[in-house]
């Protein structure tokens, strides 16, 4: 059933923050937080359908503002913070086959930009970013398909 809420729960104290109520309902959303702000981007609606609506949440403000929309409708994909810019990664579609399309959002133009897709559609996969030294949160995310933990592409 598809929500409204948000909520976090900080790892060292242990307990759940919630937030403020969405304005739309969705499930199959893709959350990202970047810069005190938690994106939630496409999902599916009450009906099942995707959605190519995009909600900001400011965290210290607890509200939620629109966003342009996504180009292309989806649930179940997958973003990273790239540098200042947010990037939204496969998914699927009204036909719920998989998505190749790739999105950027630039917060400080405001609008989202194609990329080039994926060299196959994918779906329900994770993306983190690898830092320098190996660790996770720098500006090369690598997609790992969660059966086999082997990198399938990256960005550099």
């Amino acid at each position: 059933m598809p929500v409204q809420e948000m909520a976090v729960s900080p790892v060292k104290s242990l307990y759940w923050e919630q937030f403020p109520p969405m304005s739309q309902r969705r499930v199959y959303c893709t959350p990202v937080y970047h810069e005190g702000l938690v994106y939630v981007m496409g999902g599916c609606s009450e009906t099942g359908m995707p959605l190519d609506s995009v909600e900001v949440l400011d965290v210290e403000s607890q509200t939620w503002s629109q966003l342009p929309p996504l180009p292309t409708a989806r649930a179940g994909a997958s973003a990273v913070a790239l540098g200042s810019q947010v990037l939204m990664i496969g998914g699927m579609n009204q036909q719920q086959t998989p998505l190749a399309s790739v999105e950027m959002y630039h917060p400080d133009e405001g609008k989202w930009e194609t990329k080039a897709s994926l060299a196959q559609p994918s779906m329900g996969v994770t993306t983190l970013e690898k830092g320098p030294s190996g660790s996770a949160s720098s500006s090369q995310p690598k997609r790992f398909a969660r059966e086999s933990l082997e990198p399938c592409w990256g960005f550099h």
